[in-house]
């Protein structure tokens, strides 16, 4: 057996930490503040008063063969995934079913299973990637374009851009002759993606050939930064500008 320690003290803006649990048979269980049999065992625990920050602390024992995760939820958006990212150490973003189950060591069954009952909203959320990025394949198909991921990455403008409007330019993805050749002639738009005005902060709008795979938002100067994972046509590149 090995030894485990775990708080469940809310951390800065209120995110809630997590510890789990994988078995040998790959199997993932939430600790809930007791012993989970032939899992864990809760040995000793300490509570600290203090308000909103009151706590508990426990001294676990977990079995042979259980791998025992622990972390808490995103500190830019709140959620299970990107406290995940953080808690593994997983180097990509986690934005869809594959990503979880690769960060956790399950099946993708084990952590559909994992994040309906626990997370719904954000099981929602990766179920809807991946509506997406199926209807965009389709369309690619038909369109006769294979599709790729991308990153793109922009914020922290001087103060001229912000009078020039930074955060509504859109990012279009265009088609090029050469595709390596950075000055290569345009051929075509084949879509975009726009910030929402009704909405919350830099919320993006795709439209043509393109699906938003994930948005992360990170503080800084004059709005701080926005960094998207697009699926767009094989081969195509991308621009924020001024339109």
């Amino acid at each position: 057996m090995s030894e485990c320690t775990y708080s469940d003290q809310l951390g800065s803006r209120s995110r809630r930490p997590f510890l789990l649990f994988v078995t040998g048979k790959g199997e993932v269980v939430r600790f809930r503040g007791e012993s989970l049999p032939g899992v864990a065992v809760v040995v000793g625990t300490d509570y600290s008063r203090n308000g909103k920050w009151s706590a508990t602390t426990y001294r676990l024992e977990v079995a042979e063969g259980v791998r025992a995760i622990s972390g808490r939820e995103g500190w830019e958006t709140g959620r299970f995934t990107e406290g995940l990212r953080t808690a593994v150490n997983f180097d990509q973003p986690i934005d869809r079913w594959e990503d979880v189950a690769s960060s956790l060591g399950v099946t993708v069954a084990e952590a559909m299973r994992l994040l309906r009952e626990w997370r719904p909203k954000e099981s929602a959320d990766l179920d809807a990637v991946e509506e997406r990025l199926a209807a965009l394949d389709d369309a690619a198909d038909e369109s006769g374009h294979e599709t790729e991921i991308i990153s793109v990455s922009f914020g922290a403008p001087t103060r001229r851009r912000m009078r020039e409007g930074f955060w509504e330019w859109p990012v279009r993805i265009i088609r090029v002759e050469d595709p390596s050749d950075p000055f290569s002639e345009e051929i075509e738009e084949v879509g975009r993606v726009e910030a929402d005005p009704d909405k919350g902060w830099y919320e993006p709008v795709a439209s043509g050939l393109v699906t938003v795979v994930s948005v992360e938002r990170s503080s800084g100067h004059h709005g701080g930064y926005v960094s998207m994972r697009l699926s767009v046509p094989a081969g195509c590149l991308s621009e924020h500008k001024a339109p």
